[in-house]
């Protein structure tokens, strides 16, 4: 695992995460309670600019009261 973030708030979870994939690249994914949304990513600068995003959007979250777990 190459980045995770899983925050939780009045029982539901949100979970951040990017992983090695082997030769095919990078896998990230971000769950929450009910939805699975995974992307395969093959360059390591829109790993980055992944990165960035979900640093943001867990940071919005936890500006909303949301705690990292």
């Amino acid at each position: 695992m190459i980045f995770t973030k899983r925050l939780a708030a009045g029982g539901q979870t949100r979970q951040f995460t990017i992983e090695h994939s082997g030769s095919s690249g990078w896998i990230a994914r971000e769950q929450d309670d009910a939805v699975t949304q995974t992307s395969l990513i093959r360059d390591w600068r829109r790993v980055e600019l992944q990165m960035v995003l979900f640093e943001i959007k867990a940071s919005i979250l936890r500006s909303e009261g949301w705690l990292e777990t």
